[in-house]
């Protein structure tokens, strides 16, 4: 997991939640992607990317190459690591949802526009620039009905509309190459001492820059998204319900603490105190850090500037409202399924792609919402177990991040536990976890076969036997062997 705030030149763009979470079967199966149209798609950014390198000219058009480049490589990569969702299903109500949006507005729209939801779990949406838009399902998951939904797409629509992302690119080439920035670095170049404290003034100065120019470009796409919803049945005053949304979204959605000393203490195996010891990674702000902290937060967040973006849409969205409006358009059953799966496409996908710290964070936090859920308890134990072998295999770090003072407090107390705990206190935690709740969880597979790993680890062979018997016996489409 990585939350924290990246200053990125290749793509300056944009980029009280209320917790209700459905019984779900006693596993999640993950969706299944389309393999054709994942190549159709990759095939069409392909042939934008070199149409967009054929219109470069000027003097800085070598740059502006590179950062082209860039960005096709980056969303290349978000398909090669199955980030980006193709499945037939999901595709289809994500269409029906941007049609409501681009037919009564043709002339408005160019063609040519993908818009698919990414696996990512961070809150956001963004257009690339050249016609590729990905809405996070980790965005999706927090609203609260489709006309939300609408706006967001509206709104990465209108950024794509105005070449925001392509404006961003040709702004930053442009100072970088300046004089004034080019003297600047050659006199940090020069000096004797404090180069990389100067390098990162001159970089968080170019950073804040640029979002002041995002800024300006966030209130002109919304105000664009609301011209485009208003020719629609969506309700158009969910777009400022969005924005009040989107205020607080950097938080986590199942924001809870993780009652750590609770959940991985047992009768046979109590909790040890040492397990959260702070030793050096305790992290301390003085008054004026922490002032400092803040202003960097404030700048760098997210979505910014949205009671502000509210106040400058008010007046149109009570001029464009319409009573005979709709909060769903195309399917509030369907919305609400996706809104579901979503969380748990989300944690499987951080777990697929060794993010597993924050597949465990995740888990554990929603499991203080739906303590009986056999696949949050399977997922528990399966991270426990995958970072026991990490950890006997001297690779923890390639699937755990390290405590940090710019994550939340309840993450770094789960990533202080993992730093202080030993080989065999991990498999015993995973051991005993698992073993509390074998009745509630033995009827998911994935728990079962959590459960057989975790008796392997704890060196239970008899245990480990008998539950590789119920497994066979148990579950006819057998995923696992043993």
């Amino acid at each position: 997991m990585n939350r924290m705030h990246r200053i990125l030149a290749l793509i300056l763009i944009t980029t009280t939640p209320v917790v209700a979470m459905a019984q779900s079967s006693a596993d999640y199966n993950p969706f299944t992607d389309n393999s054709r149209l994942e190549k159709q798609l990759m095939d069409d950014i392909s042939k934008r990317f070199q149409e967009d390198q054929l219109s470069v000219n000027g003097k800085n058009k070598k740059y502006i190459l590179e950062m082209y480049k860039e960005r096709y490589e980056t969303i290349k990569k978000k398909f090669d690591e199955k980030e980006v969702i193709t499945n037939q299903e999901v595709n289809q109500y994500l269409k029906q949802l941007t049609d409501e949006i681009i037919n009564p507005n043709r002339g408005k729209i160019p063609g040519n526009i993908r818009i698919q939801f990414s696996r990512t779990h961070w809150p956001n949406a963004s257009s690339m620039g050249e016609g590729t838009i990905l809405f996070n399902i980790g965005l999706f998951t927090r609203l609260q009905n489709e006309s939300q939904a609408a706006f967001v797409i509206a709104h990465e629509l209108a950024h794509y509309c105005l070449s925001h992302s392509n404006n961003s690119i040709r702004q930053y080439v442009e100072t970088v190459n300046s004089e004034d920035f080019q003297r600047q670095l050659k006199e940090i170049r020069s000096s004797a001492y404090g180069q990389n404290t100067a390098v990162e003034k001159l970089a968080l100065k170019l950073s804040f820059r640029s979002r002041r120019h995002s800024r300006e470009f966030e209130q002109a796409a919304d105000s664009m998204a609301l011209e485009l919803l208003k020719s629609t049945s969506y309700d158009v005053r969910e777009a400022l319900s969005t924005l009040a949304l989107l205020d607080s979204v950097d938080k986590d959605k199942y924001q809870c603490q993780l009652k750590l000393e609770q959940t991985f203490n047992f009768p046979e195996y109590p909790f040890k105190k040492k397990w959260l010891a702070s030793s050096s990674l305790t992290f301390t702000d003085t008054k004026e850090e922490a002032a400092k902290k803040k202003v960097l937060e404030d700048s760098l967040k997210t979505h910014p500037d949205c009671q502000r973006r509210i106040q400058f849409l008010q007046a149109k969205v009570t001029q464009y409202y319409s009573p005979v409006s709709k909060k769903f358009v195309v399917s509030e059953t369907q919305f609400n399924k996706l809104k579901n799966d979503f969380d748990y496409e989300s944690l499987n996908y951080e777990y697929e792609s060794k993010d597993v710290s924050s597949c465990l964070y995740h888990s554990l936090q929603m499991l203080q919402f739906n303590k009986s859920n056999p696949y949050l308890m399977a997922m528990v134990g399966k991270c426990l177990n995958r970072i026991y072998t990490a950890q006997m295999n001297h690779e923890l770090g390639k699937i755990t991040d390290l405590p940090n003072p710019a994550f939340d407090d309840e993450y770094n107390y789960l990533l202080r536990l993992l730093q202080n705990v030993r080989l065999t206190e991990l498999s015993a935690l995973s051991y005993y976890f698992l073993k509390q709740n074998q009745e509630t969880g033995k009827s998911s597979e994935e728990f079962v076969a959590a459960l057989i790993q975790s008796k392997e680890n704890f060196e239970k062979p008899d245990e480990k036997k008998q539950w590789i018997d119920y497994y066979h016996k148990q579950f006819q489409n057998r995923k696992y062997n043993f």
